[in-house]
């Protein structure tokens, strides 16, 4: 190997990478346990405040049973008789309209390190239902209703601060909890005066849900008209679901959404009436108030981005060390590599104190100033070692800049290498490579004497 010391360079090198590549894994491993522990921490809010809340109904539950005659066989000889039979059943009606006004106040609460958004809101709906008349199944059947009553639901019961406020024509009803079912699929169910239920009958209503949740907010649109309005001061809203907002504005002091869907634009009602164990969660829409910059994954992120950052930190060193005549051991590069592996573990552990930008910036400083002053000694000198940090600040504003605009990621990729090889091919464009390979560059010096 010592005839072809440039061949000898390159697989050392090559071996350092591989080698710095372990740490590397292990520090991906610290960012998935970090942020699987603020999952656990999420999960402990939610469980001692409450969860994620998704708002169903409220919707019209009618039980009936229908009477009727039918004609059975009896015996083998052809002879019939005919036996009343008393079927039960129930129907379920959605409102015609329906319009919710809420308003959410959101709070962070912490879990150790991690902050946890919950929200409380208050929302208020109206809407009318038109009742038409049951149609029997069988010919001739006879249709009795039963207890008709209102049935609403919220998806964690523990975040309802206080009895959800129901007027029905008016007056005052009160709402108790009721078995959630598959005859009675929704847990909250006030009782009706089923006398008013005459055909053409327009029942109003009007309730008031004061809710808290963690997390996320949503409505099923179970409406033949739907719409909802939402207030929040929370700057960071992602709304998802099946169906956007039809308008929405969002500043630093909050957002303001506003959706309408009609029954035509969706499966909500078809998928409530499924029954039993074939029931489909209905579509929804929903307001997510997560932190808009994930540490974690931006840190991740950044850690794909890990190998190239030293592979071109190398190749850097490499290509002076042949231009310059620098001489840097392999040792050298290992420390200088391990600098840089250390700054992503930096980035994470600064990352869950203090905001991105800032950790980035503490993080890259530190690393840049430990470089500089290793440089200095192992190039001899502050300006080869002011050099290469100038070139370290580039490359960490080039990381950056990847990690803040995802969409530009390829792009900026694809520049920052075809960059570096372009400087690459200008910086070596007249070294003699047949005479590198053959001799090291004290020998050169010296024949060239």
């Amino acid at each position: 190997m010592n005839k072809y010391p440039l061949l000898s360079k390159v697989l050392v090198i090559g071996l350092l990478m591989l080698l710095l590549s372990v740490p590397l894994v292990m520090v991906r491993d610290v960012i998935q346990e970090r942020s699987s522990n603020r999952e656990v921490a999420a999960h402990e809010v939610a469980r001692a405040h409450a969860g994620e809340q998704l708002i169903s109904g409220p919707v019209l539950y009618v039980p009936y049973t229908e009477t009727f005659t039918r004609t059975v066989a009896v015996g083998d000889a052809g002879h019939t008789r005919e036996e009343r039979v008393t079927q039960s059943h129930a129907v379920i009606r959605f409102p015609a309209s329906m319009e919710t006004r809420s308003r959410l106040s959101t709070e962070t609460r912490w879990r150790g390190v991690f902050p946890i958004t919950v929200f409380t809101s208050t929302n208020e709906s109206t809407g009318r239902f038109v009742w038409t008349d049951v149609e029997p199944k069988e010919k001739g059947g006879q249709i009795s209703l039963g207890q008709a009553r209102l049935i609403v639901g919220v998806s964690d019961l523990r975040g309802l601060l206080n009895a959800p406020r129901l007027k029905v024509d008016g007056r005052a009803t009160p709402v108790v909890p009721a078995a959630a079912t598959p005859r009675l699929p929704l847990p909250l169910a006030a009782s009706l005066d089923t006398v008013a239920l005459r055909p053409g009958a327009v029942v109003s209503f009007e309730l008031a849900l004061d809710l808290a949740g963690t997390g996320r907010i949503g409505w099923v649109p179970l409406a033949d008209e739907n719409r909802v309005q939402l207030q929040s001061d929370w700057p960071h809203p992602s709304f998802d679901g099946d169906f956007l907002p039809r308008t929405r504005t969002v500043t630093a002091a909050g957002f303001e959404a506003a959706w309408s869907v009609p029954s035509l634009s969706t499966q909500a009602q078809q998928q409530f009436l499924q029954n039993g164990e074939q029931r489909r969660t209905p579509e929804s829409f929903s307001v997510s108030l997560g932190n808009p910059v994930d540490v974690y994954r931006m840190t991740e992120r950044a850690t794909k981005y890990a190998m190239m950052f030293i592979v071109l930190t190398f190749a850097a060193f490499f290509v002076l060390e042949m231009v310059r005549r620098w001489r840097i051991h392999p040792m050298q590069y290992l420390m200088i590599g391990a600098a840089l592996v250390l700054f992503f573990l930096l980035l994470l552990s600064l990352s869950e104190h203090l905001d991105f930008v800032w950790a980035y910036l503490a993080a890259s400083m530190a690393c840049i100033g430990l470089l500089a002053h290793y440089l200095r000694h192992v190039l001899g000198g502050w300006k080869p070692g002011g050099l290469m940090s100038a070139l370290l600040v580039a490359l960490y504003g080039v990381l950056y800049g990847i990690l803040i605009s995802e969409n530009n990621a390829l792009m900026m990729g694809s520049l920052l290498l075809f960059g570096v090889l372009a400087a690459i091919m200008v910086a070596t464009r007249k070294v003699d490579w047949y005479s590198v390979m053959g001799a090291s560059p004290a020998r050169r010096t010296d024949a060239q004497g």
